[in-house]
């Protein structure tokens, strides 16, 4: 075990000495603003993106049921080192009409505990332009359904975004879709169509939905009288029938407020009842988002949101589970039986991004503070206002070298004992991140 830590420990220094070493061999590329007519000739061949390492040390909480269901049988440790290295490509091919793209992802994490490499496909699709204002897909793709920043209520044929990073590539869909535009003149100034047919069977979108059989989506946009509309629905054979809407509009040139609303049926969950037994239910919700974003004089930006998450758990409801784990951790130190706390982290809704029902997100970036160029800081913080536990995460990223860019981001989570954020595993995380783009 000993062994197993130093050699981990000496692979988290490895990608902290080559973080360093990348920054010293870059130290000496200064941008420089050229012109290169070349740039702007479209190349039938193109390809672009990312070579990202990340090291991070957290310090971890011991006493809250995140923690006891993660390392009850392991040795009890008050940090955790990890290291991260993922590469994601852009490879398209343009001739005509005629796009082929293919994005793949590789990834490897290692911890004290274990290695663990992954390949995933985040994209791939071939499509055809024949007009302006038609264009047609059909392979793996990302959309990019909703108007909110850290949730999108109406992205119904996405996977979730992670609101401590919502901005991070995320994984498509296999797919046939469309876009089909066209523009007026008057108070409707652009429609825009696009339907989608998703498939589920045992091999293709497991993880949209276990249910095998077509899907169909579709989304109408709208630029009305100034105001950006979306409609969207979602209804199959793999789930009943959804829907939402959502909508952006500039009140000033600096101000826009956005928000977004969806009705979501046929919900299916695990969850923890008050006398400890685990029970399956289906149910209907509606999730909602409102949001403001704001540009000061000075190129600060402002982003708030308050998202209400009709799916999620109860002040209460949370407290059942965490007495569930305190109740199955007992059991297994009496009697070394752990298919309680194998059932508890089994129970993947309690374990997400914000589980419970109502939070208020808060993003503040500020671009050349002071006048310094390359440095951006900022801050975001996460709100659970039932219970008043937060995530403040401040940061600050230098891009001063040509495609390159490192950003050091903390983490600190608040909260008492049967509060959310205050039961997560980690109480302090500090992490490296740096990207080479190409």
């Amino acid at each position: 075990m000993e062994r197993k830590k130093c050699r981990n420990a000496r692979l988290l220094g490895v990608c902290l000495l080559s973080l360093f070493l990348v920054g010293v061999m870059a130290s000496g590329q200064e941008k420089e603003f050229e012109f290169d007519v070349d740039e702007f000739t479209r190349k039938a061949f193109s390809l672009n993106g990312y070579l990202e390492f990340r090291p991070s040390l957290s310090w971890l909480r011991q006493t809250s049921s995140f923690y006891t269901l993660r390392y009850y049988d392991r040795d009890k440790r008050k940090t955790l080192e990890q290291g991260y290295v993922a590469l994601l490509a852009d490879l398209s091919y343009r001739k005509g009409i005629f796009e082929a793209l293919l994005e793949p992802y590789l990834d490897f994490a290692v911890s004290p505990f274990e290695s663990e490499a992954g390949a995933s496909l985040f994209q791939g699709y071939l499509s055809l332009k024949p007009s302006p204002s038609l264009t047609v897909y059909a392979g793996k793709r990302t959309l990019r359904w909703g108007k909110g920043y850290a949730w999108s209520p109406t992205a119904l044929v996405e996977r979730p975004k992670n609101p401590n990073e919502p901005d991070l590539a995320r994984e498509g869909y296999w797919m046939i879709t469309a876009d089909y535009t066209k523009s007026f003149g008057g108070a409707l100034k652009t429609l825009s169509l696009t339907p989608v047919i998703i498939p589920v069977s045992q091999s293709v979108n497991t993880a949209f939905n276990k249910q095998e059989g077509l899907n169909f989506a579709g989304k109408i946009y709208l630029l009305f009288l100034d105001t950006d509309i979306d409609l969207v629905v979602l209804a199959g054979k793999s789930q009943p029938t959804r829907f939402g809407l959502d909508f952006s509009r500039n009140l000033r040139s600096n101000w826009e407020v956005h928000g977004e609303i969806a009705v979501l049926r046929g919900l299916e969950r695990s969850y923890v009842q008050e006398d400890g037994q685990i029970h399956k239910e289906n149910f209907d919700a509606t999730k909602f988002l409102l949001g403001l974003r704001y540009l000061s004089a000075a190129e600060t930006t402002y982003i708030l949101e308050y998202y209400h998450n009709g799916a999620g758990f109860s002040s209460l409801e949370m407290g059942d589970f965490y007495s569930f784990v305190d109740s199955a951790y007992e059991r297994y130190l009496l009697h070394g039986d752990d298919s309680q706390m194998k059932e508890a982290a089994g129970l993947e809704s309690y374990g997400g991004f914000t589980p419970m029902r109502d939070y208020l997100f808060l993003r503040i970036m500020q671009k050349d503070p002071f006048g310094i160029l390359y440095w951006n800081p900022a801050a975001t913080i996460i709100v659970n206002l039932a219970d008043g536990s937060a995530s403040w995460a401040p940061e600050l990223t230098y891009k001063g070298f040509t495609n390159f860019e490192l950003r050091l981001k903390a983490a600190i989570l608040t909260g008492k004992s049967r509060e959310e954020f205050g039961e997560k595993p980690n109480r302090f995380r500090l992490e490296l991140r740096a990207r080479y783009f190409f």
